[in-house]
């Protein structure tokens, strides 16, 4: 009997399987291709490549080292052409005689350990930043593990690739890999060397922004408040920022001849009352008079509590983001604020696309937009544009 039952299971789990291939559905169309990707590793695909000085310094180089010691499993890479390099000195013999380090020094600037392909940078509307392999120690950084690292701002604007807001090859050149992507570009950068209060103070054309700055230390210094100039003159204690630099032109328009203009203006508000909660209870500083439209051009935002302490990238805008992004950016909040602490903190500009160039006004004004004189002043704290009036209340 147990035969005839273990038979007759059998019999049914058979005819059930019959059943259930009889009822699977026939495929229906072509069958649909795997997406195909990049078959070489950017190794592979430089290799190849007619970026031979490039390769060659490479070659040179302990990059190789550098890379495997970071541990990154996907690379951005720019690399500049042969004729880039030759505009720059940068011959083949002068790449055989160079010793391995000046080498790293050189390539690392141009290496990022970050996924930028061509889909991420052109689905953002103006920059990407990303931290490269080169870094270095400077004079306000004591601390071994503060030194500063060098960045790259990447963005598409209409067909062209653009580095620090500079248009510098054309878009859809790169070689895509398993492993890392290459773009081309057509002019070597140059890592920034100074900060904003260097280049300023370098160009005599800030002359009277320099005086209005020096004045307004001194004045804060005497009544035992902090002082905004040190956020223009650091690179370790604060991120890097956007300063819209007045330039002499613009102190004059506005009756401001020389220094004694600047500290007879500045004394209207003088003296200063104490520091204290405002009725919202945000801890507020008071400023002199001139800072009132001083801080306007960019550093009203080192309050922003997370552009202190380790942060290293704050709000860095170049010419294409002050174009793609003019309404987002007019009037953008920072730092919310926070009871017995800082208060808001916004970028206090009102920004507009003017046929493609930008141009900006303080907001909740009706005075023209003023235009950028000079952009894209790359610094070690950020990025200097200037123009030539203030931005008035």
């Amino acid at each position: 009997m147990t035969q005839r039952i273990s038979l007759l299971l059998l019999l049914i789990l058979a005819f059930a399987a019959c059943r259930k291939q009889d009822i699977e559905p026939e495929p229906v169309g072509e069958p649909v291709p795997h997406g195909t990707g990049p078959d070489k590793t950017w190794q592979q695909q430089l290799s190849a490549s007619s970026y031979t000085r490039f390769r060659e310094a490479w070659q040179h180089s302990g990059m190789d080292q550098k890379m495997k010691v970071g541990g990154a499993g996907f690379y951005t890479l720019l690399v500049p052409t042969d004729k880039a390099f030759d505009e720059a000195g940068w011959t083949s013999s002068k790449i055989q005689a160079a010793d391995a380090a000046t080498l790293n020094d050189l390539l690392s600037y141009y290496v990022m350990p970050a996924r930028l392909q061509p889909d991420n940078i052109s689905a953002i509307k103006g920059n990407t930043a990303a931290a490269t392999l080169s870094s270095r120690p400077l004079s306000d950084r004591p601390e071994w593990h503060k030194d500063y690292v060098d960045f790259q701002f990447l963005g598409k604007n209409g067909d062209s690739l653009l580095i620090n807001g500079i248009a510098l090859s054309k878009w859809g050149q790169q070689l895509e890999g398993t492993n890392g992507v290459i773009y081309p570009i057509d002019h070597l950068i140059t890592p920034p060397t100074q900060s904003m209060w260097d280049y300023i103070q370098s160009q005599p054309r800030f002359s009277l922004y320099v005086e209005a700055l020096h004045i307004c230390d001194s004045l804060y210094e005497s009544a035992y408040m902090a002082q905004p100039l040190a956020f223009m003159k650091s690179s370790s204690e604060a991120a890097q920022f956007t300063l819209f630099a007045p330039n002499n032109d613009a102190f004059i328009k506005n009756g401001f001849h020389n220094a004694a203009d600047i500290l007879q203006y500045c004394l209207r508000s003088w003296p200063l009352p104490d520091p204290g909660y405002d009725e919202n209870m945000f801890w507020q500083q008071p400023v002199v008079a001139i800072d009132s439209l001083l801080m306007t051009c960019g550093p009203e935002v080192m309050n922003a509590s997370q552009l202190n302490g380790d942060a290293r990238v704050g709000p860095v805008f170049f010419t294409n983001d002050l174009t793609n992004n003019a309404a987002a950016l007019s009037g953008l909040v920072l730092y919310k604020g926070q009871p017995y602490n800082g208060g808001p903190v916004v970028i206090s500009l009102d920004f507009i696309n003017n046929n493609g160039q930008p141009a900006m006004r303080r907001i909740h004004t009706n005075y023209p937009f003023i235009p950028l004189k000079r952009s894209n002043v790359r610094v070690i704290n950020g990025v200097v544009h200037e123009v030539d009036d203030l931005f008035k209340r």
